[in-house]
């Protein structure tokens, strides 16, 4: 029976919507039983074995679904025009999570469940690899590293609002991570001369000019090239 059967559809639809049902019912992932997955989507068991071979097998489809709306959002088909606009992503996946805020909070603070946003965020990097290899002219490592680095930040900063141990509103929290994404930790007060890297850092109350990035041993986090390529754009388009 193809995928494009209306009755698959509604099936798988059902199925999932009862699996994020029970998900917020139980804090262990491994006390869903297909009984009452099936019974919560008004579903045969034999039914459900038709579409799955495990619960596994229907928790994997969030994975696609979820890496496939993500990459939907940071629109790799006009990345530089996204990454010039600081904050965006992190507005794009506020929005985004907000569709189903109880669900995604499961699978993003509970550890029994977290597997799932785990393989999000892998399949994420992976799919934005190629994109950013192509568009900046890195190496692959360099890429996976720009492109690890930009899900990881804004899916552990949505997270950290979640659990309001930071104690900041949606927009400070945004704006923190807008600056680590551009400037790891520090801040910056000019940035980027236009052909040798240059970028004047203050950090308690002191100057320092680095030079030459590629040597120069700065702190944690490393800034991704991209990122500085895009801010260098965006303050070139303001002037």
């Amino acid at each position: 029976m193809p995928t494009t059967d209306l009755r698959v559809q509604r099936t798988q639809a059902a199925l999932k919507a009862a699996f994020r049902t029970l998900a917020l019912k139980y804090p262990r992932y491994r006390d869903i039983t297909v009984k009452e997955l099936t019974s919560v989507a008004n579903v045969n068991r034999k039914t459900f074995y038709l579409h799955f071979d495990t619960i596994d097998d229907l928790a994997e489809t969030f994975v696609e679904e979820g890496a496939n709306n993500i990459l939907a959002l940071i629109d790799p088909q006009d990345f530089k025009q996204t990454i010039a606009q600081p904050g965006l992503i992190f507005d794009r996946l506020v929005a985004y999570f907000r569709q189903s805020e109880a669900f995604n909070r499961v699978i993003l603070l509970n550890d029994d469940y977290s597997f799932l946003s785990r393989k999000i965020q892998t399949a994420v990097a992976d799919g934005l690899t190629a994109t950013i290899q192509a568009s900046y002219h890195l190496s692959a490592v360099d890429a996976k590293v720009c492109s690890s680095f930009l899900i990881h930040n804004n899916l552990t900063f949505y997270r950290l609002y979640f659990t309001g141990e930071l104690g900041l509103n949606l927009e400070e929290v945004k704006q923190r991570l807008v600056s680590l994404n551009a400037y790891g930790i520090w801040y910056p007060s000019v940035l980027l001369s236009t052909s040798t890297p240059k970028i004047r850092l203050r950090r308690r109350g002191l100057n320092h000019n680095l030079k030459n990035l590629g040597t120069t041993r700065i702190p944690f986090p490393v800034v991704p090239r991209f990122y500085l390529l895009a801010d260098s754009q965006h303050n070139h388009n303001r002037r």
